[in-house]
């Protein structure tokens, strides 16, 4: 089970609350700087796309990670864990995967929730 059906999967991390721009430049500064990750995965940030007009640019919507391979998906459950435990999110974290395999995102969403604690919840 080293390669997806369809080529790809995409992990989409939003937050919501008044600190959710600072929760995903945080999550998305975490992983990008995870040497574990490089060459497997990659973190993009996502922009709004209706930015308020009064702002200098787009703010910050979500952090999406592309995968080619499940066997990445392991160091993204543990980068994502450890992104946790020390930056203590206060704002509500949501995770929504897209795959082929509907019984594969089950099962990841399921690993992604048992990570969570009080703070925040994978959605």
């Amino acid at each position: 089970m080293s390669e997806l059906g369809s080529g790809r999967m995409e992990i989409r991390f939003e937050a919501a609350g008044t600190t959710r721009e600072e929760e995903l430049r945080s999550l998305y500064d975490w992983l990008a700087a995870d040497r574990a990750l490089r060459g497997q995965i990659r973190v993009t940030r996502v922009a709004e796309a209706d930015a308020d007009a009064g702002r200098m640019g787009p703010g910050l919507d979500a952090v999406l990670a592309v995968l080619t391979a499940v066997s990445s998906v392991g160091q993204l459950h543990l980068s994502y864990l450890a992104w946790r435990r020390s930056h203590r999110p206060r704002s509500r974290v949501s995770i929504d995967i897209t795959a082929a395999d509907p019984d594969q995102v089950a099962e990841l969403l399921r690993r992604f929730g048992e990570t969570d604690d009080s703070d925040g919840e994978p959605g």
